[in-house]
């Protein structure tokens, strides 16, 4: 893991700096001046915060999406605008009000849309319209929402026959195979050190709850060996892991905005802000089934879970014992993009404070505690287990994991049942 800049900066002048280069990433909209006045006819436009009218989200995605209601112009009275989420996706987003007013002499207010797609299974759309408006103002364009949906798995013949195979030795894998409901807790350690992002500085318990997991028959599987691999939300753990993720880096306003790191670059590059809609799905591949004792054997070394495309790839011998999640994120695949089209980018990558994505979530090994070594005041340190019922169709497994200079080892606790 590269020397991090996170430890070197502290003086309120840097603090004042990093607030002048943030401001520099928000976007900006044209100011009613004499000499940019908008001239037109005075409009109302619906807009994200990248600028666009149209948004693509993940299916268990429950981020807030704001929506900016705008006037070209300022009017001296105030507008009240109804507005309304209408198509199939509609039932899976709630509008934060439907009736919103402009005061006299402002150009914009604001809703929020919150999603809560736990369901989905097909790519469903809804549109965000103004339906009505007390002036009469002409409406630029509607906004749309579209959820993608949960994967589909289906066996191809040669993994249906290993299942065939698995069920004539008694091990019915049927009970397992398909979506599943995870129910856990995962007890963040936090920080001493209050300045990371805004909702990870805290030692904390989140509740996972109605997660939806996928669990396929993993490649790896062979005749004797029954391997699973969790392809979608992997122990319900999607919405955490970002948050983390997103707490060292972008919603990191003192380390990751430093003078002298490249995070500002990356972001602009790939247009990555704060309130930018971004996917992130959590993968565990090479869980070992060992039906006899109704046991799972899921850790690894954290290298086995990068992808060969990962720019940020370590040598073997710094690859500790993790439970060896694969991340895939929209921000990386914008980020690999721009390194294909333009090889450079990577040294940009590479010196941005706190892209270390995979060593910055699983920082130390967890096949000992190496409570010591972390320098933890307190252990939290607890081994790593995995069970699998077959007549009950479920999966349970707690495990540590130590995200990099938080306190201690953060422990991860959850149930997951197959859905009928």
């Amino acid at each position: 893991m590269k020397t991090s800049l996170y430890h070197r900066l502290r003086s309120v002048g840097a603090i004042g700096l990093f607030s002048l280069l943030l401001l520099s990433l928000l976007p900006s909209c044209a100011k009613d001046t004499p000499d940019n006045k908008y001239r037109g006819e005075n409009k109302i436009q619906l807009r994200l915060p990248d600028g666009s009218r149209s948004v693509l989200i993940a299916a268990t995605s429950t981020s807030p999406i704001k929506v900016t209601v705008r006037l070209t112009s300022r009017r001296t009275d105030a507008v009240t605008l109804q507005l309304n989420l209408t198509g199939e996706a509609a039932s899976s987003l709630t509008l934060s009000s439907k009736t919103l007013t402009i005061p006299a002499g402002q150009l914009e207010g604001e809703v929020v849309i919150t999603p809560s797609a736990k369901g989905v299974t097909t790519q469903q759309q809804a549109k965000l319209s103004v339906t009505s408006s007390a002036s009469g103002l002409m409406v630029e364009g509607d906004l749309t929402i579209t959820i993608s949906p949960f994967p589909v798995w289906t066996p191809t013949a040669a993994q249906q026959a290993l299942i065939d195979g698995y069920r004539a030795k008694g091990i019915d894998l049927s009970t397992i195979l398909g979506y599943h409901t995870v129910e856990g807790s995962v007890d963040w350690a936090g920080f001493t050190d209050p300045d990371y992002g805004r909702d990870i500085r805290s030692k904390a318990t989140w509740r996972i709850s109605g997660a939806t997991m996928l669990v396929e028959l993993s490649d790896r599987a062979t005749a004797d060996q029954p391997v699973l691999k969790f392809s979608y939300n992997a122990l319900g753990l999607n919405d955490i892991y970002k948050k983390l993720w997103d707490g060292y880096t972008v919603d990191n306003l003192i380390y990751f905005y430093a003078e002298g790191t490249s995070s500002l670059e990356v972001m602009k590059a790939i247009n990555w802000t704060q309130s930018s809609a971004e996917t992130f799905n959590v993968v565990l591949d090479n869980v070992r089934v060992n039906a006899s004792t109704g046991t799972l054997t899921f850790t690894g070394k954290r290298l086995s879970g990068m992808p060969a495309t990962y720019p940020l790839r370590e040598e073997e011998s710094d690859s500790p014992i993790v439970v060896p999640f694969t991340y895939e994120s929209s921000v990386w695949t914008r980020v690999m993009a721009k390194i294909a089209a333009e090889p450079t980018f990577k040294e940009t990558v590479e010196s941005a404070d706190g892209m270390e994505l995979y060593s910055i979530l699983s920082n130390t090994g967890i096949d000992e505690d190496r409570t010591a070594e972390i320098g933890a005041t307190e252990g939290h340190y607890v081994k790593p287990e995995g069970k699998i019922d077959l007549k009950k169709g479920t999966l349970s497994f707690t495990f540590p994991f130590h995200g990099y200079n938080s306190d201690y080892y953060s422990v991860v606790k959850v149930t997951s049942q197959q859905r009928k």
